[in-house]
């Protein structure tokens, strides 16, 4: 593998990573460049040396924090990441980068849902990966099955594209929201999901809450990044009002040969203008952000 790839790998109090160090090498060369971001006690901090890859102490909250500011010391040209539990196939980096280098992708996810070991992914885990997915893929119009993995590869240039951005807490969905939201693409190569040998997650207390957090983010992202689907569908809506009331005045002057509506006629009206004006805008409103994004990516 050549020197021109970087990998971050998160970490807080977690054996298996020294596991992980030795075989990413194995697998991928020792000319790579590995970043362990941690979060952990000063004996584990220091017990990080014996690995030979470049520490840093996280300074904010949450796993997309650690990843970021691990990106932002990466010198390679192809950057990686992967959780340090051992559970993701590094076969995934591999085919990772291999996608990038070819031109294939700028964001390649590791998709854990074809390849799950048994008892390795709780079921409610599972449907509610699914349901983000299925959301993401809807809103940002290309397929991911796994929006919530812990393995991906990036190009260069699309990291530079988001690296000043303050990370939300939604894990690496905040890397798959910002850069599709950018026009870059975003694809998947399917990887064994292991289930963890040592430890326990440290990613959330609540899942839950995690999950309904991703999802807020989802569509506040889509509100200020995607207006004609928010203002279309809500012109749409409201238009499709005005003609249902518009038609009953209709039938009933054709009943009875006399227009004694008036005030829902001038009703239905105002809602079809009103309709008709958030398409509009929403349209104008995409229109300037595709000019933002092509200004961007120059």
């Amino acid at each position: 593998m050549p020197k021109d790839v970087s990998i971050v790998i998160p970490t807080i109090e977690e054996e298996s990573v020294f596991g992980l160090v030795d075989s990413l090498r194995r697998t991928l060369g020792k000319g790579i460049e590995i970043i362990i971001v941690d979060k952990s006690s000063k004996p584990y901090h220091d017990k990080l040396r014996s690995t030979g890859a470049t520490i840093i102490r996280q300074r904010d909250r949450g796993v997309e924090s650690a990843i970021m500011q691990g990106l932002q010391r990466a010198h390679g040209e192809i950057l990686a990441s992967i959780d340090a539990d051992e559970t993701h196939d590094i076969s995934g980096i591999v085919d990772g980068v291999e996608m990038v280098r070819a031109g294939k992708a700028d964001l390649v996810l590791g998709n854990r849902m074809r390849g799950l070991e048994k008892g390795s992914m709780d079921r409610y885990i599972m449907v509610g990966n699914s349901a983000l997915s299925w959301m993401f893929s809807r809103l940002y119009k290309t397929q991911v099955h796994d929006v919530l993995t812990g393995l991906f590869v990036m190009r260069r240039e699309a990291f530079d594209s988001i690296r000043n951005v303050e990370p939300y807490r939604a894990g690496i969905a905040f890397f798959a929201i910002e850069l599709a939201r950018l026009g870059y693409r975003v694809r998947e190569v399917d990887i064994r999901y292991y289930k963890r040998r040592l430890g326990k997650s440290k990613l959330t207390r609540s899942k839950l809450a995690y999950g309904v957090n991703v999802a807020s983010h989802l569509i506040r992202q889509l509100r200020d990044y995607s207006p004609l689907l928010i203002f279309g569908g809500l012109g749409v809506v409201v238009v499709i009002v005005g003609l249902a009331l518009g038609t009953g005045v209709l039938v009933s002057f054709v009943q009875t040969g006399r227009f004694t509506q008036t005030g829902r006629a001038l009703l239905a009206f105002m809602l079809v203008v009103l309709g008709f004006l958030f398409f509009v805008a929403g349209l104008i409103l995409d229109m300037l952000l595709e000019i933002e994004k092509q200004i961007s990516r120059k």
